[in-house]
């Protein structure tokens, strides 16, 4: 293989079976594993035997657990980042805010009860890493 010919990355489709799950990759007969965990390494070795091209560097396991469950995993995967972009985006305002308490005259300890946090709390808003952000 020439340096300029890219291989993707080949798939492997894992779908429930009984206690397991089943790996499933075009022109290659399906493997049954017991776990995930191994799914992967299983079905690298599983193409590469079947000289499926990029099988001997690595290999993306796609997991199929139907439409149903599909959508709730990707729901509540969606909202895991959405919470965290949420958190990240309320603490930048809550730094900001005690920035502007600060610069009004209010002492630490009265921005603390102003804000429901603690007055160490509020040195970290003030002074940690984001603080000028």
């Amino acid at each position: 293989m020439d340096a300029e010919q890219v291989v993707d990355t080949p798939v492997i489709v894992a779908r429930r079976a009984g206690d397991g799950w089943v790996l499933h990759r075009d022109g290659v007969e399906p493997t049954y594993v017991g776990r995930l965990d191994g799914a992967v390494e299983r079905g690298r070795i599983m193409m590469e035997a079947a000289k499926i091209p990029g099988a001997e560097r690595s290999a993306v396991l796609k997991i199929d657990l139907g439409d149903e469950l599909n959508q709730h995993v990707r729901a509540s995967t969606q909202a895991t980042v959405d919470a965290h972009k949420a958190q990240v985006a309320a603490a930048a305002q809550l730094r900001r805010t005690a920035a502007v308490l600060k610069e009004r005259g209010l002492t630490g300890r009265d921005i603390a009860h102003v804000l429901g946090v603690s007055p160490q709390r509020v040195s970290q808003l003030l002074n940690g890493p984001h603080a000028r952000g």
